[in-house]
């Protein structure tokens, strides 16, 4: 078998081996283990579920200094925003551990028997042992770790993690951690991982595993995708892909003080390796957008070199911001590589006319660049619109002040738009950055997400990809998982007869 290594993206050293290439039969065996586990971690009630979770958030905070050094020295991306990130995980955790608790994630129906209609009782179950893909992009929070590891096992399917290539050696790490804490709960089979691409390919194909839970490109979404639907039975993928979250500016928005700086700072955000990052930036033409514009140029050519998570990467983005360029966009601000895989930011500039016939212009950019579509008047805006496929956001700055009725009008046509291309619809703010919280939706129709973007893979509600609705006939009340008996033992909000009924 192969060797994981851990490369340092500074240097493009590889630097720590960290395991060989996990075989067959060890993924046979990895797999078998969290099938057999499943039952007993289905079995757990709401609160024992909830404090494997805060223990395992409690776990990693323990080993915060090792681990964001040994995530820094993997990615590059600095110790203060991964410090940040690892305290938005161990908050996801956290935030799982209050949704058992509140415990309307189960969903739990009762109609008891009422003339011919028999006693029926439905509550959502999991689904099964789980396969999570991380992000390359972000180490801890899309990652082994991360909310779909965190949703899942709050759904009660264990995990069978995928480490990733660019960082092999934290997952491993962070895996460690949290099998650890997992043995200490009596769930020694909950989290579980492999290395290599061939075991990755594995454990999606592997008849145990019951949904798969990705975050990354298109093309690597679309190959898990048509892996699962090959089954024998196949089985969901909820990937969360490329996006271009397209910002609209409108001419009455266009003046609004720090505009540039803020699309400067989300375009560049993470080096431009956020899925949620602008890339595609609508302005009006004239003086006005021409203002935006400048400053950007100058705001981006100003920045210093900054480190990509792999010199693969880095390479891609390169030639994608000259393949703009030569699809008949002007290129204001060419990124030029640095050391080890760091590069300078880009921008380029094209017509909203030019927009519709330029395929290669309407496909993500992973990194520190942005599209500027100039338009001429709202009717082409949006014209080029429709041509801009589904995102995860769509943002829209706007004067929400003026009295003007046409201006609200488009505003408000802007933003009916939006919903039917994004899972999130922002007006007058950037979209980078996702908080996690209970309303969150982070997802959109095909592209931007598998599924037509029916779930979320960030919020409370995330734990519903990996659950199924059942419901119970005739049963005697022993015969029922204890969320569906008449003494409620798990003490959850439920709907009886119609009514809802707290605890």
């Amino acid at each position: 078998m192969g060797q994981v290594m851990s490369v340092d993206p500074r240097s493009g050293d590889a630097i720590e081996r960290v395991a060989e290439e996990t075989s067959d039969v060890e993924v046979d065996r990895i797999c078998a283990a969290a099938a057999a586990g499943a039952e007993a971690l289905a079995a757990t009630s709401p609160t024992q579920r909830a404090e494997m979770l805060e223990a395992m958030a409690n776990d990693l905070d323990g080993r915060r200094e090792q681990l964001v050094a040994l995530a820094d020295r993997e990615s590059a991306l600095g110790h203060a925003r991964l410090d940040g990130e690892l305290s938005r995980t161990t908050g996801q955790l956290r935030l799982f551990a209050k949704v058992l608790r509140d415990g309307a994630m189960f969903e739990v129906v009762i109609d008891h028997a009422a003339g011919a209609a028999p006693d029926l009782r439905r509550m959502l179950i999991p689904l099964g042992p789980v396969a999570v893909f991380g992000a390359s992009n972000f180490p801890f929070a899309f990652s082994a770790a991360g909310g779909d590891t965190a949703s899942a096992l709050a759904a009660g399917c264990p995990v069978v993690v995928k480490a990733h290539g660019a960082h092999p050696a934290l997952d491993a790490a962070v895996m460690e951690t949290m099998r650890r804490t997992a043995d200490a709960h009596g769930q020694p089979d909950a989290v579980s991982i492999v290395f290599g691409r061939d075991a990755g390919r594995r454990v999606v194909e592997h008849p145990a595993i019951s949904a798969v839970g990705f975050t990354g490109s298109e093309s690597v979404g679309r190959l898990l995708m048509d892996l699962a639907a090959a089954r024998e039975r196949p089985i969901p993928v909820y990937a969360e892909m490329g996006s271009l979250n397209p910002l609209i500016v409108l001419p009455s928005a266009a003046r609004r003080p720090g505009l540039a700086r803020d699309l400067a700072g989300s375009v560049t955000l993470g080096a431009g390796q956020f899925c949620t990052k602008p890339g595609l930036v609508f302005l009006p033409s004239g003086e006005e957008g021409d203002d935006i514009v400048d400053a950007l140029v100058g705001s981006l050519s100003a920045m210093d070199a900054a480190f990509l998570l792999t010199e693969g990467i880095r390479d891609s983005f390169v030639s994608h911001v000259s393949d703009v360029a030569n699809a008949g966009a002007d290129l204001l601000v060419a990124p030029h590589p640095a050391a080890g895989s760091a590069v300078t930011p880009g921008l380029a500039q094209i017509t909203a006319a030019a927009l519709r016939t330029s395929p290669r212009a309407l496909v993500e950019c992973f990194g520190p660049a942005t599209l500027v579509v100039r338009y001429d008047g709202i009717p082409e805006l949006l014209a080029a619109l429709r041509v801009v496929p589904p995102s995860l956001t769509v943002s829209v700055f706007a004067d929400t002040t003026a009295a003007d009725a046409d201006e609200k009008s488009t505003t408000a046509s802007l933003i009916t738009a939006a919903e039917a291309q994004s899972g999130r619809v922002i007006l007058n703010s950037v979209p980078t950055g996702v908080a996690v919280t209970w309303a969150q939706n982070h997802a959109g129709p095909y592209p931007a997400s598998s599924a037509g973007g029916m779930f979320t893979s960030v919020g409370a509600t995330a734990v519903r990809r990996f659950q199924r609705p059942v419901a119970y006939q005739g049963m005697t009340d022993e015969m029922l998982p204890p969320a569906l008996r008449d003494a409620n033992p798990w003490h959850l909000p439920r709907r009886v007869d119609g009514v809802e009924v707290g605890v």
